[in-house]
């Protein structure tokens, strides 16, 4: 996704005019200093934006959805589903498929995450041949919580842009808006901002602080996103885009239908779920 390059501009231009007019004969310019380094950011703030959206998906409480894009390991995801919100939370259940790297064949993949806790059905990860499910827990000490469980929190931050957005509304910024459409509906696209340095300053969860420090830490100045609104204010699509420790990239477009409609989010049976202590042989090409 695209990194946003406005200030840099403005910068470069600031240097072009100072030299042409030095270049005048004209004094001198002072030589610049933090406060003259330091310039506004123009765009515009989302705050009111992002709280209207937050508050309107909290309301409807549950929506339809279909998810395309990059799983990381688990490879390309096409799938549809269901996403609940409570509270903070989103449950979701999708089915669909993957496709890896030098596999032709797509393998189908069930995935519900409860609680936070994900629960995951693909022949690619299939822990024990009579316990078709994996069970991945968010900070679990085994071998698929730590290869897996990164890229199913993205793919849960993927259909709720509330985990996204959430108590990081003042560092986030309205890149671009525009008329679009999504399929056949008339639509607001936004390019929409966070800034790290910023976020990791006013996020009241730890970890989205230690996020959020870590990526400004790392040269990542801004994290990109874009979200389309309808004429109600209620999200249409949202994409996002993001390099996810030992999953690889994560690049997941959500969109979304049928807001408020009922939300079946199944568990599978406790018999069903079984661990793996090493990645399959088959998945264990990573993705290019």
């Amino acid at each position: 996704m695209p990194r946003a390059s406005t200030r840099t501009a403005v910068l470069s231009a600031g240097l072009a005019l100072i030299a042409a007019l030095g270049a005048c004969g004209a004094e001198p310019p002072p030589r610049p200093g933090p406060l003259m380094a330091a310039r506004p950011d123009l765009r515009p703030r989302a705050d009111a934006l992002l709280s209207q959206v937050i508050n309107k998906i909290s309301e409807r409480g549950s929506v339809h959805s279909s998810v395309r894009g990059s799983l990381g390991l688990v490879g390309e995801l096409t799938a549809d589903g269901a996403v609940r919100y409570r509270g903070p939370q989103a449950d979701l259940a999708f089915e669909g498929q993957t496709r890896t790297p030098g596999n032709r064949s797509p393998q189908r993949l069930s995935l519900s995450i409860m609680d936070g806790v994900g629960y995951l059905r693909t022949p690619l990860v299939r822990p024990e041949p009579d316990k078709p499910w994996l069970k991945i827990t968010p900070g679990g000490a085994d071998f698929g919580d730590q290869l897996l469980g990164p890229a199913l929190d993205q793919l849960h931050d993927a259909v709720d842009p509330r985990a996204a957005f959430t108590g990081v509304e003042p560092a986030t910024r309205i890149q671009t808006s525009a008329p679009d459409t999504v399929d056949g509906k008339p639509t607001t696209r936004y390019e929409l901002r966070i800034i790290t340095s910023q976020a990791a300053d006013v996020a009241d969860d730890p970890q989205q602080r230690d996020r959020f420090r870590q990526a400004a830490d790392a040269g990542e100045p801004e994290l990109g996103y874009q979200l389309w609104l309808d004429d109600s204010g209620l999200p249409v699509r949202f994409a996002a885009d993001q390099e996810v420790a030992q999953a690889g990239e994560v690049s997941l477009t959500s969109t979304y239908r049928d807001w408020g409609a009922p939300a079946d989010i199944p568990v599978p049976p406790a018999g069903q779920i079984g661990v793996f202590d090493a990645l399959p042989p088959q998945a264990q090409q990573p993705p290019r």
